[in-house]
């Protein structure tokens, strides 16, 4: 018994954690409609999401967001400067961005304050 006691006086409560969802899909497949859906839903219930936008390529975004790579690459001067076709210059865009995702966390971080 004594034992047990000094268990749960030394173990720690659980660290919250965010719940994170990544959307992935097929052109046409209904992520931006989702999101969107996901984005309202939980703007009603007055829990604000932390949105990131990862396509380099679409034209526009219908809901907020938080972090968006067509800020930081331009998919157009991609294809231009690196002489490449559409999904070539989606990954390099990727690419780019990728080197600068410890600014992304450091914004994450910030943001759970």
């Amino acid at each position: 018994m004594a034992a047990s006691s000094q268990m749960e006086v030394s173990e720690s409560p659980p660290e919250k954690k965010p719940v994170s969802l990544l959307v992935l899909g097929m052109a046409g497949s209904g992520k931006t409609t989702l999101v969107q859906r996901l984005v309202s839903h939980l703007y009603s219930l007055k829990k604000p999401p932390y949105v990131i936008n990862l396509d380099p390529a679409c034209r526009e975004v219908s809901y907020l967001c938080n972090i968006d790579i067509r800020d930081t690459v331009k998919y157009k001067e991609v294809m231009k400067k690196f002489k490449m076709g559409p999904n070539g210059a989606i990954v390099t865009s990727l690419n780019l961005f990728a080197t600068k995702f410890d600014q992304v966390l450091a914004l994450l971080d910030k943001s759970s304050e």
